[in-house]
């Protein structure tokens, strides 16, 4: 049976993944949904009895629909992307239902089911999921209500910690221009312009290190960042700013852990913890779709290999 990966072209941690489940004899079809139509064909056959045959194909390989084990939704396009602009919509709205909806239709495992990947996507259901698992969680704002953002700093700066801003999305410092560094909120700060734009304010924790968790399956990944420089957000450092090493979690965080990943139906998310001083972890965010491989080069926890065991498990 073969593993499906969904994925952009230029995507070197698939490689990684792909390249470890070959080792195991695994076949593998990967493909970028934005080919499709086009470099991806679909076959589906829904008969009056329920059974669901067909294929996918690309000048690379095809598999029968009910030969896909699992499917790891890795960083797909969007189908109809190469089609001219001429009813794109149409044909993207078409294709996608199509496409996972035939997916969805073999009864494959999912590293993420789609339905909960979305989900998960945001950030205040992360924030009240975590907190009903059991996790620390820092008080947060989301408003476009210059009022509500100042009585909420003075809650805050009466307190003595003061608040950071971030963005409501999370997005990565790759996606440019969309993406915002967490940063301070000077006392003084005018909230006028939160009336433009939902913005996020939160409880600042003083940290004295952060904690990246990722979590495959039933295996735990933690890597704990030193910076060389103090920083809110490790993701906008240099790549040579920071060490990642490989360290323990306790098991009251593991089983917070692993109610959140229950509730929220994931099998894989990266977690970001700030760790304060007296050495608590307070969660920021759990990236359903987040990187692993920058952190496995340098503690050398094997989570390519998690990954690969995890997709290659054969269906029931």
């Amino acid at each position: 049976m073969t593993v499906l990966v969904l994925t952009c072209e230029e995507d070197v941690t698939a490689d990684a993944v792909v390249l470890q489940l070959r080792r195991r004899g695994v076949p593998v079809l990967r493909l970028d949904p934005a080919e499709f139509p086009g470099r991806v064909d679909l076959a589906v056959r829904v008969t009056p009895d329920g059974q669901v045959t067909g294929h996918l194909a690309t000048p690379g390989g095809r598999v029968a629909l009910e030969e896909i084990r699992s499917v790891w939704v890795r960083r797909p396009g969007t189908p109809g992307a190469h089609v001219s602009a001429e009813q794109r919509a149409w044909i993207t709205l078409e294709c996608e239902r199509a496409l996972w909806g035939a997916l969805r239709a073999t009864g494959a495992r999912w590293m993420n089911d789609p339905d909960a990947l979305e989900r998960s996507r945001h950030k205040l259901w992360q924030l009240a999921t975590a907190a009903r698992a059991g996790l620390r969680v820092p008080d947060t704002l989301v408003t476009t209500d210059p009022d509500e953002a100042a009585r909420f700093q003075k809650t805050y700066a009466d307190a003595g910690s003061g608040l950071v801003v971030k963005s409501v999305t999370g997005r990565h410092p790759q996606n440019p221009p969309l993406t915002l560094p967490t940063a301070a909120v000077p006392p003084d700060a005018d909230f006028t312009g939160v009336a433009a734009c939902a913005t996020c304010l939160q409880q600042r924790v003083p940290k004295r290190t952060d904690l990246r968790l990722t979590v495959v399956g039933d295996r735990y990944f933690p890597a704990y960042v030193t910076p060389r420089t103090p920083t809110l957000d490790w993701r906008f450092l240099p790549a040579d700013a920071s060490t990642w090493v490989a360290g323990e979690v306790d098991g009251a965080l593991r089983a917070a852990v692993r109610r959140y990943l229950q509730e929220a139906q994931l099998a894989y998310s990266a977690f970001d913890f700030a760790i304060d001083e007296q050495g608590d972890p307070w969660f920021l965010e759990a990236n359903a779709g987040g990187q692993f491989l920058f952190a496995e080069i340098e503690t050398g926890m094997p989570m390519t290999e998690a990954i690969a065991a995890w997709l290659a498990i054969r269906r029931e």
